[in-house]
């Protein structure tokens, strides 16, 4: 008869113990589902920010090749117009020619420093190595993630 209540009292005892882990374990499923959904919305807004970067150079590329394909047929058409008699024919051809020169190159100037600033998927990178870092150092949020600390 004892024996049978033991059994009951220790059924009982691990019952409890395996709802309550089930219970924390569930807990652990909705915070690593909240992370993973926040993470992802992160990945997407940097990914958007990425393309519309991506997609302002290269238009911004076409634009710098179309000014000096511009300034190219001007100096062309310079050449051929030797030629004809005009008073203020340099003046003119030249100005045409070395405005677009110097848009493509305040084009190319913007250009190279929005990369240089911050480089592609810059975000998305820092973010995945701080996640790393939490989950690497057991989630105590005590540990220690510098540089030197990790040697």
């Amino acid at each position: 008869m004892w024996q049978t209540a033991v059994k009951l009292l220790i059924f009982v005892f691990l019952r409890n113990r395996v709802n309550h882990v089930k219970h924390d374990f569930s807990g652990v499923k909705e915070n690593l589902a909240a992370l993973a959904e926040s993470r992802a919305a992160i990945f997407k807004r940097n990914f958007n920010n990425e393309v519309q970067r991506l997609a302002n150079s290269l238009i911004g590329l076409i634009f710098l090749l179309l000014a000096a394909v511009c300034s190219g047929l001007t100096g062309i058409i310079w050449l051929f117009s030797i030629a004809w008699n005009s008073p203020h024919r340099d003046t003119i051809l030249g100005v045409t020619m070395i405005a677009p020169l110097f848009i493509a190159v305040g084009i190319y100037v913007y250009i190279s420093r929005s990369w240089k600033k911050e480089p592609l998927f810059q975000e998305s990178i820092k973010q995945i190595e701080d996640d790393w870092q939490v989950f690497r150092h057991s989630l105590d949020g005590t540990a220690d993630i510098s540089d030197e600390a990790n040697r």
